[in-house]
């Protein structure tokens, strides 16, 4: 019988006290960290009059899972679930619409917002990354990539305001590489607009599109992460030390290059751990091959929480504070703040002479100032800062003497 019946057996729980109950299991269940049985004391309930038992027993067990959630996630003793690579087939569309904009909420600035727009070339990503639902949006077996992307690009009127377009958004950037002609249609896109920088996003570590001579207003940025989350979170993806040779290679080929330490992770170890991630960046790269660097962490809607107790796959990715933040739910801020000074306080003096562009990735405007020392008073000065710096890097003479050798 389920843990959970077998106590509304002997407590008469109410239907939200079942409800309540049947989630916490189900989180339990996903961390292996045990049954319900060792979050609450028996004796105690037994002591208690009977028509406080069930109420006591949710309070005991909701005490000590907060309190749970509250510490680093511990991965020591935990046990990654081996996932195989999908079959995938190819279904060509015609999507009308293909630019979308990040969904990062702009109203009423509750973060500070870039005004990125997205473009989906290709929707499904092959990677399991466990606090991911792109998987949820489409077909699971079903790459979907838009067939004349090539034809669009080529007719494609941009608004004046929009001057950076991710393809990260629907699927990894680079994952497919060039393999279904995505990027030469951007590289069209990319010379018809040369103030327009285009950021391909990934988590691999392929290299065979590095040789194409794609435009230098086309970025290609990383998502890093610590080794511990990469191994037990981050599946079927390209380890660390992958993804920064992949970024050496193609700052070889004087591509300008970006690093998102995104999301950070609230774990057993972590300050070290993320120290040893921007060594790492810092040892193999200069600042004048770095166009940014963006600091960011888990958050979550209440539909993507749904979708990922749904799959009930092994994950600590949700034993977390789950704290109400811009209409979704991340860490507390103590936490963010943590998290995000000891990244950057990693970085050394010479990394912070205005290039790269360092920020934080949908955060509390309020987080700027103690984190990497300035702030911007609105979403508009932001996104110009952005702009101004992500320019001014492309067009440095630096990388044309470079090109010229």
């Amino acid at each position: 019988m389920d843990e959970v019946e077998e106590l509304d057996q002997l407590y008469h729980l109410s239907y939200q006290e079942k409800l309540q109950l049947s989630q916490i299991q189900s989180d339990l269940i996903m961390w292996q960290e045990g049954p319900l049985a060792s979050y609450y004391d028996k004796e105690k309930l037994q002591r208690a009059s009977s028509g406080k038992r069930a109420k006591l027993l949710l309070s005991e067990i909701r005490t000590n899972v907060d309190s749970l959630r509250r510490e680093p996630t511990d991965y020591e003793d935990f046990i990654a679930p081996a996932i195989p690579m999908d079959k995938y087939k190819s279904i060509f569309t015609t999507e009308e619409k293909i630019l979308g904009r990040c969904p990062c909420p702009t109203d009423g600035e509750l973060t500070r917002c870039c005004n990125l727009r997205t473009l989906d070339a290709v929707q499904q990503c092959a990677f399991a990354c466990s606090y991911c639902a792109v998987q949820s949006f489409y077909n699971q077996n079903e790459i979907r990539v838009v067939g004349n992307l090539a034809q669009r690009m080529e007719t494609l009127q941009l608004d004046e305001d929009i001057w950076h377009i991710g393809t990260g958004q629907s699927s990894d950037s680079l994952l497919w590489g060039n393999d279904f002609k995505t990027l030469d249609a951007l590289g069209i896109l990319a010379r018809r607009y040369p103030n327009l920088v285009i950021e391909l996003k990934t988590k691999c570590a392929r290299t065979d599109w590095i040789g194409m001579g794609l435009p230098r207003n086309i970025i290609a940025t990383w998502s890093l992460n610590a080794p511990t989350i990469i191994q037990k979170e981050e599946h079927l993806t390209a380890s660390l030390e992958a993804r920064l040779q992949a970024a050496r290679k193609a700052a070889d080929h004087h591509i300008l290059i970006g690093f998102h330490l995104h999301p950070l992770v609230y774990f057993k170890g972590w300050e070290e751990a993320y120290r040893q991630v921007v060594r790492r960046i810092t040892e193999l790269f200069t600042p004048q091959e770095v166009i940014l660097i963006s600091f960011g962490t888990l958050t979550f809607t209440k539909s993507v929480l749904k979708t990922l107790r749904s799959r009930q796959r092994p994950s600590r990715i949700l034993d977390m504070e789950l704290t109400p933040f811009a209409n979704k739910f991340s860490y507390p801020k103590e936490t963010k703040l943590k998290l995000f000074k000891n990244a950057y306080e990693a970085f050394p003096p010479s990394w912070k002479q205005g290039q790269p562009f360092f920020y934080l990735c949908f955060e509390d405007p309020s987080l700027w100032q103690p984190v990497l020392g300035h702030s911007y008073p609105s979403n508009k000065e932001f996104e110009s800062a952005m702009k101004e710096s992500y320019l001014k890097t492309i067009n440095n003479t630096y990388f044309h003497t470079c090109e010229k050798k």
